[in-house]
């Protein structure tokens, strides 16, 4: 039925006040159009809701058992509209992302910070995971967006590019090569790199650049995390190459970039393909772009 919400009110007006007098005055209706609602709510019901006499509104028997739901359902509607109005309005919410260790590591803590001081009343739940685990978590629905690469899209999928990083090669401060402004792969070839796990889209980028130029890879240690790789290289275990925003900027570390074409990448924004995104979500991304742009 046509304005089923505002029947109802009209129903519950009259309930409340006893009156169909003082419920019209609430409503800023006529006494005959909110009479006019009520016999329309009780039609599509088929039960009568109101005793009528002259001096006196009394509700039946369909009306009392009614009450109750009638009420829960408008308070439910409050609710739908007001949650919805603090979601649109960025008052409440909660953005769920998933992203490279080396995102989460770097980029990302200070768009966080910006975006918890601009909407402190939205939770952000961050995700840090390989890049084959993003597309399935996106895809899935398991979390609003991802930031990965390219490498690893699939149906469903979209990407859009955010920044550009490139891989480059960190030794201990004391290194021999760390008074070089640049470096081949060539020249690393003769010393053990340090490298990520085997799911890491670094390990398999660094893995790709020593094959297609037909260079030997000696592998040292391995770790799942870059900041236990680094670790390991400040030990003096050997040196390893990691995307340059895995700088930490420490007096004991130095980045040296690599002088190759293939040691950049793109880093973009994965979404499901036809898939709207929330306001906070959206909110989130412009803070991202305009902290790398």
């Amino acid at each position: 039925m046509k304005n089923s919400i505002q029947h109802i009110r009209a129903f519950l007006a009259v309930a409340h006040s006893g009156s169909f007098a003082k419920a019209a005055v609430e409503l800023s209706l006529s006494p005959s159009a909110l009479t006019v609602q009520i016999q329309q709510l009780e039609d599509w019901l088929g039960v009568p809701l109101l005793e009528r006499s002259p001096r006196h509104v009394s509700l039946t028997a369909a009306g009392q058992s009614n009450l109750m739901p009638m009420e829960k359902l408008l308070l439910d509607l409050d609710n739908i509209v007001s949650g919805s109005r603090d979601l649109a309005a960025l008052r409440r919410g909660v953005v769920t992302i998933a992203a490279l260790p080396s995102m989460c590591s770097s980029t990302m803590p200070p768009v966080l910070r910006r975006f918890r001081e601009q909407f402190p009343g939205v939770e952000v739940r961050l995700r840090d995971v390989v890049a084959q685990r993003i597309d399935a978590l996106v895809r899935e629905g398991e979390v609003d967006f991802g930031l990965g690469v390219r490498a690893r899209m699939a149906h469903g999928l979209e990407f859009e590019v955010v920044l550009t990083d490139r891989l480059c090669l960190f030794v201990p401060s004391s290194h021999p090569l760390s008074r070089k402004t640049s470096i081949r792969l060539e020249e690393m070839t003769d010393q053990p790199i340090i490298l990520t796990g085997r799911d890491s889209s670094v390990r398999e980028r660094v893995e790709q650049l020593f094959a297609d130029e037909n260079l030997t890879l000696q592998p040292g240690l391995e770790a799942n995390y870059m900041s236990t790789v680094l670790a390991l290289v400040r030990q003096g275990l050997g040196m390893t190459l990691l995307p340059e925003s895995a700088d930490e900027g420490r007096d004991d570390m130095v980045c040296v970039p690599v002088d190759h074409p293939g040691v950049s990448r793109d880093i973009g924004l994965i979404t499901r393909s036809g898939q709207g995104l929330s306001p906070a979500a959206r909110q989130f991304i412009e803070l991202l772009q305009n902290s790398v742009g």
